[in-house]
C-alpha cells in the first residue's frame, strides 16, 4: 500500500484540468510537498468549536497527503474526536495521528518549518508577514474564512461546532487549489476556478441551538462510504445529540477510499466498512452493522427506519431506498468538483423526481476530501433540522453546491423539487402530477 494508491480519487479528479504530460506520481508529489502550518492560541482552543475546526482541518488536509506543522499550546481535548485516540492532550492526539491517514502525510509540532501557507483559528496572532495566510472564524451554524487582514476575525467560543466544520471544508479547499496553481492546466482558461478565495462564508442558517439533549431516534443509513462517514462524523461531534440504528454496506475499506473517509484510518484496510463505521461510533451511537447491501425488506431486515440516510452516488439504489422509505429520506451525492443534497418527506417530490434518469457516471470516481465532506456535512444538517422540526422550505428542497469557489455568487443553488410525470419511484407527488 503507498500513498500512490491512497491518492489514486485525488490524482483522478486533478486530470479533469491537469495536463495529460503530467504523470500520477508528479501529481501526488506535489500534494505531498505542501507545507502547510497550523495556528492557534489557547483560547481558541479552549472550545469545543475551535478544536474541531482544527482537527477537521488537519484531517481533511492529511487525506490530501500534505505536510501539516503546528503552533499551538497543550490543551486537553473536550471532547472526543474520532478517529483520534489515544491521548488525552489535543495537540498529542494530532501528532499521534501523523500518517495514520495516508502514507507520509506527516503531523508534527513546528520546528524550523518553513510553510507554503499558513492557517489561523479566528483571532489569534499570527506573528508571519508572508506566506499567504488565512483565519477560520465563525459560528454555531456558520462558518467564514479569510485571508488575514481582509476581515475582523472572532474568536471560537462555542460549543456547537458546525459552522468550524464549515470553516475547515473551506479552508481545505484552498490547500488544494495552490496545489492545482502550481501544476499545468490542460487549458489555461481553467485557472480561473483554481483562483484565491480571499474571503467566503456559509450559513446553514439561522437556527437556536439546542439546549437540551437531542434524540434522532432510529436511523438507518444506507452506505458506510465517504458521504456516510462525513455525516456521522458530524454527528458525532454535536454536544448532547442521540441516535440509533443500522448502517447497510457491503463493501470492505481499501487503499483508495482513505482519501476521503472521514472515520477511517490506515489500519482499517481490509475491514468491513460498516464495522469500521459501528466502531468509531459506538462511544455515542448505537449502529448496528449489516454487512450486506440494501436490496429491500425481508424477514432479516424488515421496514426501513423513519429517518434514512443514504449517501450513494449509484441513482438506481436511492430509487429503491426511496420507494421502500416509510418517512423522511436524505440524499446527498458528489460528482467530481459538486454536491448534490435533497431531502424528501412522505407527499413531497421524491428522490426518483430530482435524478429521474440513470447517470452510470464513471468507475472508478474521481473525489477528494472536502468534497466528499460536505456531501455528508449538509445531509447531516437536514437530519438535525428535520429533527428540530425546522426543515427547509419547499424551495430549499435541493441544494447544488461547488465547493471549490466559496465566494462565487453561485456557490450554491438552492432550488424545489418538481414532482415529474415520469418518475421512476412513481411517488405520490408525481403520481398527483401524472394525474392533473
Amino acid at each position: 500500500m503507498s500513498a500512490l494508491d491512497e491518492l489514486n480519487r485525488t490524482i483522478l479528479l486533478c486530470r479533469d484540468h491537469v495536463s495529460d504530460e503530467l504523470s500520477d506520481a508528479e501529481i501526488r508529489r506535489h500534494f505531498q510537498s505542501l507545507r502547510i502550518l497550523c495556528i492557534s492560541d489557547r483560547r481558541n482552543l479552549s472550545s469545543h468549536s475551535g478544536q474541531t475546526a482544527l482537527v477537521t482541518f488537519v484531517s481533511l488536509l492529511s487525506r490530501m497527503g500534505m505536510q501539516v506543522a503546528l503552533k499551538i499550546p497543550e490543551a486537553p481535548i473536550i471532547s472526543p474526536q474520532p478517529p483520534l485516540s489515544g491521548s488525552s492532550s489535543l495537540r498529542d492526539a494530532l501528532v499521534t495521528s501523523s500518517e495514520t491517514l495516508v502514507t507520509g502525510a506527516t503531523v508534527h509540532i513546528d520546528s524550523a518549518f518553513d510553510p507554503d501557507l499558513i492557517f489561523a483559528l479566528g483571532d489569534t496572532d499570527i506573528g508571519y508577514a508572508s506566506p499567504p495566510c488565512w483565519r477560520l472564524s465563525g459560528e454555531a451554524w456558520s462558518g467564514s474564512l479569510a485571508a488575514n487582514g481582509i476581515a475582523k476575525a472572532q474568536g471560537w467560543n462555542t460549543d456547537w461546532p458546525v459552522g468550524a466544520m464549515v470553516s475547515a471544508a473551506m479552508a481545505a479547499s484552498e490547500a488544494f487549489k495552490f496545489v492545482i496553481r502550481q501544476l499545468r492546466l490542460r487549458h489555461p482558461a481553467d485557472q480561473i476556478f483554481f483562483e484565491v478565495s480571499r474571503l467566503c462564508s456559509w450559513s446553514f442558517g439561522s437556527l437556536p441551538v439546542p439546549d437540551q439533549d437531542l434524540d434522532l431516534g432510529e436511523i438507518d443509513i444506507v452506505s458506510a462510504g465517504a458521504i456516510s462517514q462525513a455525516a456521522l462524523y458530524a454527528l458525532l461531534r454535536l454536544p448532547g445529540v442521540r441516535m440509533n440504528g443500522r448502517i447497510f454496506d457491503d463493501d470492505l475499506t481499501v487503499a483508495s477510499n482513505l482519501n476521503r473517509n472521514m472515520l477511517t484510518a490506515k489500519s482499517d484496510v481490509g475491514r468491513a466498512k460498516v464495522q469500521v463505521v459501528a466502531q468509531r461510533c459506538r462511544s455515542k451511537f448505537m449502529l448496528e452493522p449489516i454487512a450486506g447491501r440494501y436490496i429491500g425488506e425481508s424477514v432479516e431486515i424488515g421496514k426501513l427506519a423513519h429517518r434514512v440516510l443514504v449517501g450513494v452516488d449509484d441513482i438506481p439504489s436511492r430509487w429503491k431506498v426511496q420507494r421502500l422509505a416509510p418517512g423522511w429520506i436524505a440524499v446527498s451525492g458528489t460528482s467530481h468538483f459538486n454536491v448534490s443534497s435533497s431531502a424528501h418527506s412522505l407527499g413531497e417530490p421524491c428522490s426518483g423526481c430530482l435524478h429521474p434518469v440513470d447517470d452510470p457516471g464513471v468507475n472508478p470516481i474521481p473525489t477528494v476530501s472536502f468534497v466528499s465532506f460536505w456531501a455528508g456535512l449538509v445531509m447531516s444538517v437536514r437530519l438535525l433540522r428535520e429533527a428540530l422540526s425546522r426543515p427547509y422550505s419547499r424551495n430549499h428542497q435541493h441544494l447544488w453546491l461547488t465547493p471549490l469557489r466559496m465566494d462565487s455568487l453561485h456557490a450554491a443553488m438552492w432550488s424545489p423539487v418538481p414532482a415529474v410525470r415520469d418518475c421512476p419511484v412513481q411517488c405520490s407527488a408525481s403520481r398527483s402530477n401524472l394525474a392533473a
